[in-house]
């Protein structure tokens, strides 16, 4: 009795396994694995993208975030060298790193470009302090590197005595630093936790955001957010290009370039129903169909098609029970009748 209980659980999977149910399970490792890169992260030991270009080693969340930002103007300061550096370094207008490991440091070092300046100090005692030996504020500050000795926490309180006005923390780990993350919280800035996988790491994690409230970074591509790595790239709000032709409005909705144009009554039992039938050039540029009411000011259905005049009389035509139950039953209704 006590191994079937061990047993059944295998056996479920081996039945979960012979149906399709499993095909989504498997496109997402693959995109980790692949489009994320994290596989040849493993394998090298260094956290790099799909083309081999340096990724910080935050969680994928937030280096998507990050991505998204024009940081081209700003001044990064980061406790922690490594692969991050020649992200900023590729973003930023200047960075400057400390590092406590000499061996790190000096392969830093070889393949930082002219915008990085690189600090060594090993004493963690004075690691905190490095930023603090030039009068200067930075827009981005990242709380990384060693842990030891509470010294994400001591850097923390440098970080906030540092920060621009508008600029970002990053503490990375933050889901293990309860302390810091109070600290940078505590002093007014705003936080947003990214969880997800890291590079290299088989286990979820935490980076966390700490905004100035004044924050206000320009989108790099002048839409935000992008779809992501692995996404469905889609847009469910485009911008309609103005075409020839009469528009219709309703509900604070456009319909462009309407054809047909139909009215049509419906006697209900609660009153008399108005509505317009319209064909209306879609955001695929393919006619559809809109019905719209006309009394309460709103859709009742769009992008039906065919959006053709044969069709829009045939609803035109529908008692008004069989009306409803067009309306209800469709797939891309707005409301309920």
């Amino acid at each position: 009795m006590r191994m079937s209980r061990v047993l059944t659980p295998y056996f479920h999977s081996l039945s979960a396994l012979r149906t399709a149910s499993w095909l989504p399970s498997l496109k997402a490792a693959s995109v980790l694995w692949r489009d994320y890169a994290h596989l040849n992260s493993v394998r090298t030991q260094r956290a790099v993208d799909r083309a081999g270009n340096p990724l910080p080693w935050y969680t994928y969340p937030a280096i998507e975030f990050l991505q998204q930002l024009d940081f081209s103007e700003k001044t990064v300061f980061e406790y922690g060298s490594g692969m991050s550096t020649l992200f900023w370094a590729a973003r930023a207008a200047r960075v400057v790193s400390v590092e406590d490991d000499e061996q790190w440091f000096g392969q830093v070092q070889s393949m930082a470009p002219p915008n990085v300046e690189l600090m060594f100090e090993p004493d963690l005692s004075k690691f905190a302090d490095t930023i603090r030996r030039r009068s200067e504020r930075y827009d981005v500050i990242v709380v990384d590197g060693p842990a030891r000795g509470r010294t994400r926490l001591k850097c923390s309180h440098a970080a906030v005595d540092h920060l621009h006005d508008g600029g970002l923390v990053i503490l990375d780990n933050s889901d293990w630093l309860p302390e810091s993350s109070q600290l940078l919280r505590d002093s007014g800035l705003l936080e947003v936790d990214m969880t997800g996988f890291a590079p290299i790491c088989g286990h979820v994690q935490t980076t966390s955001l700490y905004f100035d409230r004044r924050f206000n970074l320009r989108p790099l591509r002048g839409r935000q957010p992008v779809p992501g790595i692995g996404s469905r790239d889609s847009n469910w709000e485009r911008r309609l290009v103005p075409v020839s032709g009469p528009q219709v409005e309703c509900g604070g909705e456009v319909y462009r370039g309407v054809g047909h144009d139909r009215a049509a009554r419906f006697e209900t039992p609660l009153g008399p129903l108005a509505v317009r039938i319209i064909s209306y050039l879609g955001g695929d540029e393919v006619r559809a169909i809109a019905v719209l009411d006309v009394d309460r000011d709103r859709v009742l259905l769009s992008q039906h098609r065919p959006g053709d005049e044969q069709e829009i009389e045939r609803i035109a035509s529908l008692p008004f029970i069989r009306f409803q139950a067009f309306i209800n039953g469709h797939a891309l209704r707005r409301c309920q009748l």
